[in-house]
């Protein structure tokens, strides 16, 4: 079980079952406060095995240094970050994928997901995850047909990897949301809860580091998500909290509950604006640092020890 010392109390989370417990009556003087994002994600490459034309993931060949990927989740480890969510490009493409995960879980208290398309993900893959990753999440716009549209690949094989994964990984499942994924919402719930996925993530399309939803697509999506969220397990990236009015799935009051790093080597507040700071010959404190002043770190803040509040 890992402690996270946190503005709105403490945060305990369980990286096997992927339980969250907040103790929210809990104060924390804010000398305590754990300075690594909750959750960070590594794009581990840019390659990827397909082309869709929502997709705002550089098309390039950088892929990260295995060793520097360890390096900076052992760091964030100590900085309190709960979770590395792994992705791409298309993760799974990446050599080192299986060795990776089993060292950050072997040196680390961190959770990991692994964010996938699905179609490489093999059965000998999985066999070789188990027991190493916290959750896998597949990416899944729509049922078919319109899901062959939009990947140029069907679905079926992304079912059959569903099946070799239940029972041994935990799935979630993540969708864009677009105008045309917005009219088969209702389908793809019934598909979540077939699968036995945990839960479901809700992405709004993004174009050159912007939302690309127009207000009636917000308000349909509001509308839907207001109607259906007791069904199952659902929750929306937090940068559409400016977008849409469903406050049960935006409660976090943290300033740093999310920073990504790029195939390229570079910090970013999130995956798909431009910019961020370069993390060669830096390490993850001194690039938080830099990033903006919601991220700056004590240097002679001590985190290792766990406080006793009277």
């Amino acid at each position: 079980m890992k402690v996270r010392f946190e503005k709105r109390g403490i945060h305990f989370y369980d990286r096997v079952t992927g339980i969250h417990i907040l103790a929210d009556q809990c104060f924390v003087p804010k000398r305590f406060y754990h300075q690594g994002p909750s959750v960070v994600s590594i794009a581990l490459t840019n390659i990827c095995n397909l082309n869709c034309d929502f997709c705002y993931a550089p098309k390039n060949e950088h892929s990260l240094e295995e060793d520097a990927v360890i390096d900076w989740c052992r760091e964030l480890d100590s900085l309190g970050t709960l979770e590395v969510a792994l992705g791409g490009g298309e993760p799974t493409l990446y050599p080192e994928l299986a060795d990776l995960c089993d060292k950050i879980w072997t040196d680390t208290n961190l959770g990991i997901s692994i964010t996938t398309n699905g179609h490489h993900l093999t059965p000998s893959l999985i066999s070789q995850l188990v027991g190493t990753v916290s959750i896998i999440r597949i990416s899944i716009d729509s049922v078919e047909p319109l899901y062959s549209k939009l990947r140029n690949r069907p679905l079926a094989p992304v079912l059959n990897a569903i099946c070799h994964l239940t029972g041994r990984i935990p799935v979630g499942i993540n969708t864009v949301i677009n105008n045309l994924t917005l009219s088969t919402m209702d389908q793809m719930l019934q598909f979540v809860k077939e699968t036995g996925a945990i839960d479901w993530l809700l992405l709004p399309q993004v174009r050159n580091g912007e939302f690309v939803l127009a207000v009636n697509d917000w308000r349909k999506l509001e509308r839907w998500v207001n109607d259906h969220w007791t069904e199952v397990n659902l929750s929306i990236t937090s940068e559409a909290q400016k977008f849409v009015n469903c406050p049960f799935l935006f409660t976090s009051e943290n300033q740093n509950d999310y920073a990504h790093i790029s195939a390229d080597y570079y910090l970013r507040k999130c995956s798909y604006k431009a910019g961020g700071v370069l993390l060669r010959g830096r390490t993850i404190r001194e690039g938080l640092q830099e990033l903006n002043d919601g991220f700056k770190v004590s240097p002679n803040t001590e985190f290792a020890a766990q406080p006793s509040f009277a």
